[in-house]
């Protein structure tokens, strides 16, 4: 994916992205970051997928368990109330971290912002995997859902800034090939 130029420095091939001539610096690592950024996605859905498993283990129903029997099995479980608690205080977390998102990143800035929200991802993770009952359980998913809620607000404002000046690029290609198809046309066409 990376080759190194004759000027010692690394670019990214097969991308399909070249800056114009005499434009300062890479592109390379904006590239990257971007990219980098685009996996905040994955927060949510990888929580939500797992915790359906993870409540139906055997071994953390044991240790998890409020003292409630399953009446399917015989066995200790957790109620619906709980099992619904633990499943969708996520969802609450994320709809308070996204509001809260936005007043943040306009007073530290969107790369902050972001780092705040998978900070506070982070914490709640740290909590969920200390807990060994459901109350710490629960708040660890809230602040887990907080900082998804940050992060899903915050990728697609901090890829826009990319995007901006990826549309920059592209236009001043756009405007390139243009001219050059134009610039032998004696008519308006020319111009």
């Amino acid at each position: 994916m990376f080759t190194k130029t004759k000027r010692g420095k690394f670019s990214l091939k097969g991308i399909g992205i070249k800056k114009p001539e005499g434009v300062a610096g890479s592109s390379a690592f904006a590239i990257l970051v971007d990219l980098f950024v685009a996996f905040g996605g994955l927060l949510f859905r990888y929580d939500t997928g797992t915790i359906g498993g993870i409540i139906t283990m055997r071994y953390w129903l044991d240790i998890f368990s409020t003292g409630y029997i399953d009446p399917k099995t015989g066995q200790l479980g957790i109620t619906s109330s709980e099992s619904s608690l633990i499943m969708s205080i996520l969802s609450a977390g994320t709809l308070f971290g996204a509001l809260f998102a936005a007043p943040v990143a306009d007073w530290t800035g969107r790369r902050i912002a972001l780092w705040i929200g998978l900070c506070v991802f982070a914490f709640g993770v740290i909590l969920q995997t200390a807990s060994v009952d459901i109350p710490l359980l629960v708040a660890g998913r809230f602040f887990a859902g907080f900082g998804v809620g940050m992060v899903s607000m915050l990728v697609p404002l901090y890829q826009s800034v990319g995007a901006y000046q990826l549309a920059i690029t592209i236009g001043l290609l756009l405007a390139a090939v243009i001219d050059n198809a134009t610039k032998d046309l004696d008519n308006t066409g020319s111009y």
